[in-house]
């Protein structure tokens, strides 16, 4: 190989290389918990194997390339494989940095899947900064070699030999046993996180297939699907109107009601006072549509990234509002967020509901956006007023989702911003908080102010909660922690307004058959859970991660494991004795419990996804 040649091929894979590293470093020391010294060597040897592997097949392919034309080809494809590996580690990087996760090949699905959508979320994280970041990438993997070696041989007149001695024997061997390290590097930590980006996207999808239903789950049949249910009158039957409040994104320990220090919903710890409240209460999914699908059907949600129970035949269940309409109920579903995401209109349809009032059927003059989703709250209200004025003569199941506290957390010009976080991003939230608990209170005082107040049932809850680093993870789709599954959620009944507190923990399943023993109905026909708000059975919750193959966990009384993978050790917490799940007691925990349990998470998503895929059929 010519000096300029090797001087030119050393000038591109170098920084690459380096760079890579250096984002690996920047990612270990910001994890929730710093590594050792042998944990950091642990979770950054993958990056050095794979990129001497990287760097040894280039410099072997170099010096081996022949002719003139083979030798610009073989350039050509070497530029293009650095920009490509240099801009797959920025954004494996950056979506780390923002969500805590590592970039698989199941979130590219996501992303693949939702193309159109995923514009505006990403547009939000990005700034000026990015641009120039991509722009010194680029210009570095094209012509930062070409300048690098043009100063270099400037400052070297002396004649070079025409040719260097062969690298080929020794690059080509360095390259093998780079690759083969890098393959075998184990899953001591945190598989995803600690294998190289571009392994981690190869191996991902492999990996997980490993995991399988036990061999004795049972495949449900169309006779066991709760399709066929029907609400029976009885003699106790009260036609009342039914109120459901989904508040985006809250979880329950930024709540006043959660955490009487924070001072961020002071109606609802008001209007808890007179409520029912249950104090565990957990998402299934923390992903707002398979939120709205478990608490309207009383059944777990499709288990999977492709949005099913917005497709036709999505759902396996009757949902409330179709239960209600055949009692004579008319019903309306109101959000301030667009209807375009994930096929929200559908997703209404299939729930059942009459009208859907979105923001862009909805006046907006007066209002602000507070997020790339949709307005701000208030803008619910009006619509509101308006369609209750039309449906009053009648009973009717009403439901309000909120958006303000989605991310990116824009504070309504509406509210004063208070300081309630050194965090500015927490701080921006908790706000937005603030306003979505002075929109509930304006909500209700309309039910007041038309005379609806006293004759309706109000169910107020989050879809789920968000993540601010707690577990070093961001947002909620896999945010399995408190932080991202525990809500707030709350009954409250004018014609009862004693103060009731329920411990055992609890799901939105129990939120239909609750409602129906509320109403004087029985429920026949089909298999729901038992009304938990009033009579816990104490049956083990299940939870999932919105990631496919990402997370399971399990919930009984106040132990909680967490079954990640393989993609980072598995989990085991006392909740009572730890609250915010510091402490990983996995250790001592008889081994066959954890297996007994494990088995139970991957034979409940395997009847999950098996009643979804009857009920599509």
């Amino acid at each position: 190989m010519l000096v300029g040649d090797r001087l030119y091929v050393m000038a591109l894979l170098g920084p690459a290389v380096a760079y890579v590293m250096l984002l690996k470093v920047i990612r270990i020391l910001t994890q929730h918990t710093v590594p050792g010294v042998l944990g950091f060597v642990d979770q950054v040897r993958s990056e050095v194997l794979v990129n001497t592997a990287f760097a040894g097949v280039w410099v072997g392919v170099m010096a081996v390339a022949r002719g003139r034309w083979g030798r610009r080809l073989a350039l050509v494809v070497l530029h293009c494989s650095v920009l490509a590996v240099t801009v797959w580690a920025t954004m494996a990087h950056l979506f780390y940095i923002k969500t805590g996760s590592p970039l698989d090949w199941a979130m590219l699905e996501v992303a693949w899947r939702s193309r159109g959508e995923v514009g505006a979320p990403v547009a939000a994280e990005l700034s000026l900064w990015y641009a120039v970041w991509l722009v010194l990438l680029a210009g570095q993997a094209t012509v930062g070699p070409w300048l690098v070696t043009r100063a270099i041989l400037r400052r070297r007149p002396a004649r070079q030999p025409r040719h260097q001695p062969a690298l080929r024997r020794p690059a080509v061997a360095a390259a093998a046993m780079a690759i083969s390290g890098a393959l075998l590097v184990p899953a001591s930590t945190a598989a995803g996180f600690s294998r190289d980006p571009l392994l981690n996207l190869v191996l991902s999808p492999i990996e997980t297939r490993k995991f399988s239903a036990p061999p004795d789950t049972a495949v449900p049949t169309a006779d066991q699907l709760p399709n066929r249910t029907s609400l029976l009158e009885t003699t106790a039957t009260r036609r009342r109107n039914v109120v459901m409040v989904f508040l985006e994104s809250v979880r329950a320990m930024s709540t006043t009601l959660g955490d009487p220090t924070v001072p961020t919903t002071p109606f609802l710890k008001e209007l808890a006072r007179t409520s029912l409240v249950a104090e565990n209460a957990y998402t299934v999914v923390p992903h707002t549509s398979k939120a709205l699908a478990a608490a309207h059907c009383g059944v777990s949600p499709p288990l999977d990234m492709e949005a099913t129970e917005a497709k036709p035949k999505g759902l396996y269940a009757r949902c409330l509002p179709r239960l209600l309409a055949d009692q004579g109920y008319r019903s309306a579903f109101f959000q301030s967020a667009t209807e375009a995401y994930e096929s929200r209109a559908q997703l209404v349809s299939n729930l059942g509901y009459d009208d859907f009032l979105p923001e862009n059927r909805v006046p907006k003059k007066g209002f602000v956006e507070a997020n790339y989703f949709g307005w701000e709250d208030d803008i619910m209200l009006g619509p509101s007023r308006s369609w209750l004025s039309q449906h009053s003569n009648r009973p009717f199941l009403a439901s309000y989702l909120t958006v303000t506290s989605h991310h990116d957390y824009r504070v309504p010009s509406s509210i004063d911003v208070q300081h309630l976080s050194d965090d500015p991003e927490l701080n921006q939230y908790l706000n937005t908080i603030r306003y979505q608990d002075r929109f509930l209170q304006r909500l209700i005082n309309q039910y007041k102010e038309l005379g609806l107040y006293r004759n309706t049932v109000f169910v107020i809850m989050a879809d789920h909660g968000e993540g601010f680093g707690e577990h070093g993870l961001r947002q909620h789709d896999n945010t399995i922690y408190n932080e991202g599954i525990k809500i707030p959620l709350l009954i409250h009944d004018p014609a009862d307004r004693r103060a009731r507190t329920l411990s055992t923990p609890i799901q939105p399943t129990s939120i239909l058959p609750t409602v129906a023993e509320m109403l004087g109905y029985d429920v026949v026909g089909g298999s729901y859970p038992a009304s938990t708000l009033r009579k816990p059975s104490g049956e083990p919750l299940r939870l999932a991660c919105f990631v496919d193959d990402r997370c399971l966990a399990w919930i009984s009384g106040t132990e909680k494991y967490i079954f990640h993978f393989g993609q980072r050790p598995d989990e085991f917490f006392d909740l009572a004795e730890d609250p915010h799940e510091t402490r990983n007691v996995l250790a001592k925990q008889d081994r066959r419990k954890i297996e007994a349990v494990r088995a139970d998470l991957l034979r409940w998503r395997a009847q999950v996804r098996g009643m979804t895929a009857v009920a599509g059929s």
